[in-house]
């Protein structure tokens, strides 16, 4: 291949340049190349030439070859997606690039003309291995044999729907090994699973959360809150809110002005309810996941306690209401809460049917404060708050 490069760079120093056109801020003047022929199939893509060196439109070219390009315009980030399964990274305006996370470098810098990037052919060996590339006939020719095993079909379904804005490119080798894994789901469904993290098993692949004071902050089996978080933003409750046990509950205090407006609603109606569990160290969450390990074994306790570090009660934003049993569910607190939690910016965090995304078994006492906008929302669509954080909370920035 390093000898199929040379000759394309030594007949271009020969080849006779068509039109001229302006350069952009670098001074050189930049020069219509050759119309470019992939596998015998004339396309309408031309390169360019540069300071002595062809290159080619990166978008166009890789489309033609069967890829999908991705940028984010904050930091000039292109994210190339292959036919092969690769995930290229690279910064326009320099001359490095990774292929799956390893660096490579080339020997010129992309290009960008006209809201256009260009890459230089060296690039193009590196980053998509053709068969063959050269000149013919003032026509810049590339050969490349595409694959279509039952493994590269399945990486052009996960392709196909590249474009759905719950697509993040980043995922992509995570899209490809789920649809090969699971055959059965739809492409919508592998995109579901995958930006919920239910392509791994619970308590792996986790993410240590980089703003743990957030109001919507995401603390599940996937997620967990830095090593000794505590939050500091914390008002003692009045006991007219909390169980009469002599002991002391905390909340945050935009949680524990909800409760309490919520609260007294719910007394206006003849209801009552008191906060059996609010805020917790990540020392109290420890002891108490392991006595639940110790009394019911590691299976049973972590469909029931989160692990210290991976508690919303740690944030300050989770209550306990009137009772840790099933039979809350069949009192007339539990059914208002039903009407009107979302009101006050409550939602029950871990739902009955949806312990497969939650981690959890069904929890009807276990509320969590979002804010009015987001619990109105989940009210609605009846999501769980991982499918609203993965519909309207997290961003993907690459388009």
């Amino acid at each position: 291949m390093k000898k199929t490069i040379a000759v394309l760079i030594t007949a271009f120093l020969v080849a006779t340049s068509l039109t001229g056109v302006s350069a952009n801020a670098q001074e050189s003047v930049i020069q219509l190349g050759f119309p470019i022929v992939f596998n015998a199939m004339p396309t309408d893509t031309t390169s360019i030439i540069y300071d002595n060196l062809h290159y080619v439109p990166m978008r166009s070219f890789c489309e033609m070859m069967g890829a999908v390009v991705f940028y984010r315009e904050r930091d000039r980030q292109i994210m190339v997606l292959t036919r092969d399964g690769d995930i290229i990274a690279h910064t326009v305006g320099e001359s490095s690039f990774t292929v799956n996370g390893e660096q490579k470098l080339i020997n010129r810098p992309s290009l960008l003309d006209n809201n256009t990037t260009y890459m230089p052919v060296d690039m193009i060996s590196a980053v998509f291995y053709p068969d063959r590339i050269w000149y013919e006939t003032q026509h810049f020719m590339v050969q490349k044999q595409l694959s279509n095993t039952d493994y590269h079909k399945r990486i052009q379904d996960v392709l196909a729907v590249s474009k759905n804005s719950n697509f993040y490119p980043e995922r992509f080798q995570r899209y490809i090994n789920f649809h090969v894994n699971q055959p059965s789901y739809t492409m919508q469904e592998v995109l579901y699973r995958v930006n919920l993290g239910l392509d791994f098993p619970f308590y792996s692949n986790v993410t240590i959360i980089g703003q743990p004071y957030e109001l919507l902050v995401l603390v599940n089996k996937y997620h967990q809150l830095p090593s000794n978080f505590q939050q500091y933003h914390l008002v003692t409750m009045s006991r007219a809110y909390t169980a009469n046990d002599g002991r002391q509950y905390l909340l945050a205090g935009v949680a524990y002005e909800n409760y309490a407006k919520m609260a007294d609603a719910a007394k206006q109606a003849g209801l009552s309810m008191r906060v059996v569990s609010a805020y917790r160290t990540e020392s109290y969450q420890r002891n108490l996941y392991n006595n639940k390990v110790r009394s019911t074994g590691k299976i049973n306790a972590d469909n029931y306690s989160a692990r210290p570090g991976f508690s919303e009660h740690q944030t300050g934003l989770a209550v306990d209401i009137n009772s840790t049993k099933g039979s809350f569910q069949y009192t007339a607190e539990f059914r208002w809460l039903q009407q009107h939690a979302h009101e006050y910016g409550f939602i029950m965090r871990y739902p009955k049917g949806k312990e497969w995304i939650t981690g959890y078994s069904y929890e009807p006492w276990h509320y969590r404060y979002v804010g009015t906008d987001a619990a109105t929302i989940i009210h609605n669509e009846g999501i769980t708050y991982e499918e609203y954080y993965a519909k309207y909370v997290s961003v993907n920035e690459f388009r």
